[in-house]
């Protein structure tokens, strides 16, 4: 444990990976054994030396309120950045705002946001369909209480589809948002995922939703009727983590009092709910927010509803999805300033051959919705779209080729704003020997007095106040503004940077071996 540098775990992961390598792969010539070492041990012939990025940090808004947006808006925004604990609405940054002042301005511009990973792409567009669904439910109240999909959010593969997934319950699976709609316009928005794992594909029958479904609806409900506080506790954090489904798990279970005592009674005795009659069963509920099975998106499209290309390819041609498209198109079609919005995510994958297979899809998709292009409003996010004097006008027509040009307006790129930061200098031989007096080790937080007895020791040597708060506030305190640690953000935000050369950029004045040996 003292030697657990950014070098020392570097060394250790080339070293495991080695020792794996020679004794995996057994040769009997002595000679040829020592060249495969010698072969082994260079440089970035099994793993690359290590590199340090930072995540950019960017500017913030003061807030919503002064953003050039309709007033229902940001008043919404402000008063759901409001709630405690949070839903995940907080202070935009500024490329979040302009997002947001492009989407809803005069032009009504479709979006590129090509900002780095870790800049809120996820919340540039999740408050443009929070603003999209207000703005309806204010303007258009009848067409609001109508079901269909509003907002389509497209990937590449399941896996960025769940992660959505549990962002979207903490935002719009939230009780207190979902209630506020309700109160002030009348209905909860609702969402779903729509993909292979969501159970289940055909037509619904008592066997295979006790097949498919029962499983899963029993797992939660055991959980949220326990009293075990370690099943409890499993509860919490799967909701903490947004891996618990915003629904009446119960009411969709047993759908009245009655049957929710023969549930119960049926789990008492050791007795299996699955054979019970499956007809009466799973019926979204009045206070749902997400919608869990493909039946019940069928029955009614959610607001939301996020799936991957390859789904909705399956989607478009099969007849049982029919209603998801018909019921949007009905939803479209009842006024003609509703607008269908298309989220792409990591649009950098859409190159190619790909590229061109997505993009057919996505005017298959508006000739099924039976809309033009201008009814269709567009955001494409991604951290891999490129820089340079033409890469805006080169991200427009990969937008346009990628889903179709508007007749009047088009797309806006959005970049980020970096955060204005105190000036960077190199550090000091007195700042590199205090630094290197500490054991990396004693930060991993296990041994607090010792922790505090290292920050004594360098916040005397530095002439830094003695630690009197929290003490990874305190570090984070003292850090920011230090030269060193503005150059470090600065040389490597964004940028991954060898760690030997990163060392001697920060502290140039220290001899070569000594300026990172921790």
């Amino acid at each position: 444990m003292n030697d657990i540098g950014i070098k020392q775990v570097a060394e250790k992961i080339h070293s495991r990976l080695q020792r794996y390598l020679e004794a995996q792969y057994h040769i009997k010539d002595p000679a040829l054994i020592e060249e495969r070492h010698l072969l082994l041990l260079e440089p970035g012939a099994i793993a690359q030396r290590p590199f340090v990025e930072v995540t950019p940090s960017y500017a913030v808004e003061s807030g919503f309120s002064t953003l050039k947006i309709p007033r229902t808006i940001s008043d919404l925004l402000t008063e759901l950045g409001a709630f405690r604990p949070s839903i995940g609405v907080y202070p935009p940054y500024k490329h979040q705002a302009d997002a947001l002042e492009a989407f809803f301005g005069k032009n009504a511009d479709d979006l590129i946001v090509a900002t780095g990973t870790g800049s809120g792409k996820t919340e540039t567009f999740l408050y443009s369909a929070i603003g999209s669904l207000a703005i309806e439910a204010t303007e258009r109240s009848t067409s609001f209480a109508m079901p269909g999909v509003r907002v389509l959010l497209l990937y590449p593969m399941n896996a960025l589809v769940s992660d959505q997934t549990s962002r979207l319950r903490r935002l719009f699976g939230d009780e207190r948002m979902a209630g506020l709609f309700e109160t002030r316009w009348g209905r909860r928005p609702r969402f779903g995922m729509y993909t292979s794992r969501t159970p289940y594909p055909g037509i619904r029958t008592n066997s295979k939703d006790g097949r498919n479904i029962a499983p899963l609806l029993e797992y939660f409900v055991d959980l949220e009727e326990s009293e075990d506080e370690e099943k409890q506790n499993l509860m919490k954090e799967l909701k903490s983590r947004g891996r618990w489904p915003a629904k009446d798990l119960i009411g969709f279970l047993a759908p009245d009092e009655e049957e929710i005592k023969t549930y119960r009674s049926g789990k008492k005795a050791g007795g299996t709910y699955r054979s019970q009659h499956w007809d009466h069963r799973l019926f979204t509920q009045p206070g749902d927010r997400e919608l869990l099975t493909r039946h019940e998106i069928q029955k009614s499209p959610p607001d939301l509803l996020v799936t991957n290309y390859s789904m909705l390819e399956y989607m478009l041609l099969r007849p049982i999805e029919r209603s998801i498209f018909h019921k949007t198109g009905e939803w479209l079609a009842s006024d003609s300033r509703n607008q269908f919005l298309l989220v792409l995510d990591e649009a950098h994958m859409y190159r190619g051959v790909s590229g061109a297979e997505v993009g057919l899809l996505i005017r298959r998709l508006q000739s099924r919705l039976g809309i033009p292009r201008e009814q269709m409003r567009c955001i494409l996010t991604s951290a891999s779209l490129g820089s340079g004097p033409n890469s805006d006008e080169a991200g427009k027509t990969f937008g346009e080729a990628l889903t179709g040009k508007r007749e009047k307006g088009g797309f806006t790129v959005i970049r980020g704003t970096k955060e204005v930061r105190p000036k960077p200098h190199p550090g000091t031989t007195e700042e590199a020997a205090a630094f290197a007096a500490v054991n990396p080790a004693v930060f991993a937080g296990i041994d607090e007095a010792a922790t505090k007895q290292a920050l004594v020791s360098v916040a005397a040597s530095l002439g830094w106040a003695p630690p009197d708060v929290e003490l990874r506030q305190y570090v984070g305190k003292q850090l920011a503004g230090t030269g060193p640690l503005e150059l470090l953000i600065e040389v490597c935000a964004g940028n991954g940077t060898a760690f030997e050369a990163l060392a001697h950029q920060l502290f140039p004045t220290v001899p070569h071996g000594r300026s990172h040996s921790h």
